[in-house]
């Protein structure tokens, strides 16, 4: 019988790589987001840090001039935050349509997989039957000829 041959081997090699770049799109969706998170953390260390910079610690009374600066280096560092935040909602989004995306190329690709099983259990079981075809007319061949 002849060797196993799947003909949608190319469609399972492209169905391979559209996972294989949904899972790098997703990783790379994953490190923006640490990214994104990890400067919300330093502004928000940056905040605390501006108020304890201007906590006094020179001794001196604090001048109107003085508690201006502080709110607009506080409001500033705020804004700053509530920007990231928004960045964070969109880099949010991208990765549930990265998630999205690499579920929907795993489940084509497991579908064309599972296809290939099935033909391959097919041709296991044919190629089975042929062989016990020959067999029983090997075996039937040496018992006419006695």
């Amino acid at each position: 019988m002849k060797k196993f041959t799947f003909i949608l081997d190319p469609l399972l090699v492209l169905r391979e790589r559209d996972e294989q770049n949904a899972r790098m799109a997703l990783s790379e969706v994953n490190a923006q987001v640490e990214r994104i998170n990890q400067h919300i953390a330093q502004l928000e260390d940056s905040v605390s840090g501006t108020y304890a910079s201007w906590d006094g610690e020179s001794g001196r009374r604090f001048s109107p001039m003085d508690r201006m600066g502080l709110a607009n280096q506080v409001a500033e560092l705020k804004r700053q935050t509530e920007e990231a935040r928004e960045l964070m909602k969109k880099a949010q989004e991208r990765r549930a349509k990265a998630m999205q995306a690499l579920q929907e190329a795993s489940r084509n690709r497991k579908v064309v997989t599972n296809l290939k099983e099935k033909r391959f259990q097919e041709y296991t079981a044919e190629a089975l039957k042929q062989e016990a075809n020959e067999i029983e007319d090997i075996y039937n061949a040496r018992r006419s000829a006695r």
